[in-house]
């Protein structure tokens, strides 16, 4: 038997269909049970979880693993718990959860307390492939983790960014920290606004309006003002019709128009319970076609220039249920990009889709 490491996985995570592209063991290792090459079917499923009555494992190398954890086969709470553990997405959503949760402004609001942070979620963007931490982003979430999940995610978007923007790494942190600390004042906010189950009513929102106002008052001496005003004003609109200023063009700095950007596109990938989950290609339409008013246009363009480039020859679910994979994701029509699957090359419509795209390891 090869020296690869093997992993466990359960049984019942094969399916009817799937071709193994290595062998598979029983739960110890010790003990082939199908062979590379081979198809597994619904009786040998049968007779796989009926070889041993407590244990309902297998052993399989780990790229077999990788490669079945990440299909659609796979429960998406289980892929979305392997992403996100793999990635050390889990462990900085933990750790960002005391600030959010049960915040304590004096232990958590100074460097010392954020910089290991900063530094963990800056330094994720050099270990990992970037759509893998986009995958984290483009997972369901709890209403009741919605917050802290949104500020890990805007503070990756954030670094993404300056790193395509070619900053220096001090920027990227600072960026990276600006999202982290973008939506502390919503803290302030009762809970029961920020996490209703549904739209909110005028009166609702006004209230939610205030965060950026809050986020100032609790950032105001405690960290550089790149920071305290992209939390005031990721909001703010470069016509003027935002908030909670309304002021416009040259008065929004460079950190609040890019961490608008991030929050923009985070909040389109995720499910609210009035609507659903886009998938990125059709948010980057939305960018195109200026749907999301007031944006620096030159830093919306480099976000999609690079968008474009890290989800080409990623893996893709279609609609009739088979992997193919992004060859081409055009400018103008990023929702509708050409695919390959198996000979078939061509470009999606209505009727030939991608449901979703795969996690990448």
């Amino acid at each position: 038997m090869s020296s690869r490491q093997l992993r466990t996985l359960p049984v019942e995570y094969l399916w009817d269909g799937l071709v193994l592209k290595d062998d598979i063991f029983n739960y110890t290792g010790a003990v082939l049970l199908l062979p590379k090459g081979e198809t597994v079917t619904r009786a040998k499923l049968e007779k796989l979880m009926g070889f041993y009555r407590d244990n309902k494992n297998i052993m399989v190398y780990e790229d077999t693993y990788l490669e079945i954890m990440s299909d659609e086969h796979v429960p998406l709470e289980v892929r979305q718990k392997v992403t996100e553990g793999r990635a050390g997405y889990t462990k900085l959503h933990q750790d960002i959860g005391s600030l959010f949760h049960r915040p304590d402004y004096e232990y958590w609001l100074n460097n010392e307390k954020m910089a290991p942070l900063t530094q963990a979620v800056a330094g994720k963007l050099q270990d990992c492939d970037p759509v893998t931490i986009l995958s984290c982003i483009n997972f369901p979430r709890p209403m009741d983790e919605e917050l802290q999940r949104h500020s890990l995610n805007v503070a990756f978007l954030n670094g993404m960014q300056a790193e395509w923007l070619g900053m220096p790494q001090e920027e990227v942190e600072t960026l990276v920290l600006a999202g982290l600390l973008h939506d502390i004042g919503k803290t302030m906010v009762p809970e029961e606004i920020l996490n209703a189950p549904r739209r909110l009513t005028e009166e609702e929102m006004k209230i939610v309006q205030k965060h950026p106002v809050y986020s100032d008052e609790l950032l105001q001496g405690k960290f550089g003002d790149d920071v305290r005003l992209a939390a005031r004003h990721h909001h703010e609109k470069l016509t003027g019709k935002g908030y909670p200023d309304g002021i416009m063009g040259d008065d929004i700095g460079l950190y609040a128009r890019i961490t608008a950007i991030s929050d923009i596109y985070d909040a389109m990938v995720s499910t609210r319970s009035y609507k659903k989950a886009k998938l990125p290609l059709a948010v980057f339409d939305m960018f195109y076609e200026e749907e999301f008013e007031g944006l620096d246009r030159n830093l919306v363009m480099a976000f999609l220039k690079n968008m474009r480039v890290k989800y080409t020859d990623k893996q893709v679910v279609m609609s009739n249920g088979r992997r193919g994979k992004i060859l081409f994701i055009p400018l103008n029509d990023a929702d509708h990009p050409i695919i390959g699957q198996d000979e078939d090359i061509r470009q999606t419509d209505d009727e030939w889709y991608c449901r979703e795209i795969v996690s990448v390891w």
